[in-house]
């Protein structure tokens, strides 16, 4: 039996090396999609004073990529389980290249917040593939260096993105620097593309489909989301207190959609299997996961946002500030 972090004695050494740089390439379009989480956060001040964007197209920005991400997450998954873990992740990411270079041409606020809106969209469909890579081509305990090496590069990415969007700032200028914040992902993302198709598995010869699409599911789930995160992100442009009645509504049909997965998983395989919950392991750790990426990437934005329009520092210094964090998270990820 292998052991963490070893190898199996049956794996064919050339077969071994492609199966890393499978994963190598996996975890850089992890880290290029993470990245855009938070590496926008510095950039706000400059492309709000070259587009006079208003407050609401500025929300928009950092929100909404957010919001597409975690919507296509998990129908994304469910298709590159279905059809071919190659074909989604270098649509994902040529999806994401592209409208990198929109979002980094763009014009005035409304080109930008769309462009924004399809590029999470783009690393909602791209991150799935990246976990599925390691579950595909990694076996039991051999799995634990993978999931360690992708637990480092969520958390570097999430906090070297300040740091990486002052540098491009710097460089760039204020007018200019935060086109060069999306133009970065461009040459990376034509490379991810070009590996992916050669190095990433395909779909088995004789492979039985047993991953239905579930398309009912899907549509609940993400109209149920967006009826939960819509009066929150839009809550300073919505004066009427009625937009807090959506919150109730996407409740209820997130139940539906708990009830339908529910009786859809007695025939068939259920977008999402609600007896995981019956796991402590994972209902503490869902529970843990939750709270806290449900707190801190908000930290970054209101701290970087903070050292630049309230002291006066400059968007590379806001972001060297966050600097600990992201040597602290990767030598946690890496020991863990």
């Amino acid at each position: 039996m292998s052991t963490a972090g070893s190898e199996p004695a049956d794996v064919d050494p050339a077969e071994n090396r492609r199966r890393w740089q499978a994963l190598g390439v996996g975890l850089v379009a992890a880290f290029m999609t993470l990245l855009d989480v938070s590496i926008v956060n510095v950039a706000i001040p400059s492309l709000d004073q070259a587009l006079h964007a208003s407050p609401s197209d500025l929300q928009w920005v950092l929100s909404g990529y957010a919001l597409t991400f975690g919507l296509a997450l998990v129908p994304a998954g469910r298709f590159g389980d279905a059809r071919s873990l190659t074909t989604a992740f270098v649509f994902g990411i040529a999806l994401f290249t592209i409208t990198s270079a929109l979002a980094g041409l763009a014009p005035s606020p409304t080109w930008l917040v769309i462009a924004r809106l399809l590029q999470g969209a783009a690393a909602g469909i791209v991150n799935p593939q990246v976990t599925g890579v390691i579950q595909e081509l990694f076996r039991g305990p051999e799995r634990a260096r993978p999931f360690g090496l992708l637990g480092a590069t969520i958390g570097i990415s999430t906090a070297v993105g300040p740091l990486l969007g002052g540098l491009l700032i710097a460089l760039g200028g204020q007018e200019h620097g935060w086109r060069y914040v999306f133009f970065v992902n461009v040459p990376v993302g034509i490379v991810a593309v070009l590996l992916g198709w050669r190095l990433l598995p395909g779909r088995q010869k004789g492979h039985t489909d047993r991953h239905r699409l579930d398309p009912v599911g899907v549509i609940l789930l993400g109209v149920g989301v967006v009826l939960v995160l819509l009066p929150l992100a839009q809550e300073q442009q919505w004066r009427t207190p009625w937009k807090w009645a959506l919150i109730p509504v996407g409740l209820l049909v997130l139940l539906a959609f708990a009830v339908w997965e529910h009786r859809y998983a007695r025939t068939r395989q259920p977008l999402f299997d609600l007896r995981l919950f019956k796991l402590r392991s994972y209902t503490l750790g869902s529970l843990i996961a939750l709270i806290y990426f449900g707190g801190f990437t908000a930290i970054f934005f209101i701290f970087t946002l903070f050292l630049q329009n309230g002291h006066g520092y400059s968007a590379l210094v806001a972001g060297l500030a966050i600097t600990p964090f992201a040597l602290g998270s990767a030598a946690a990820s890496a020991a863990g």
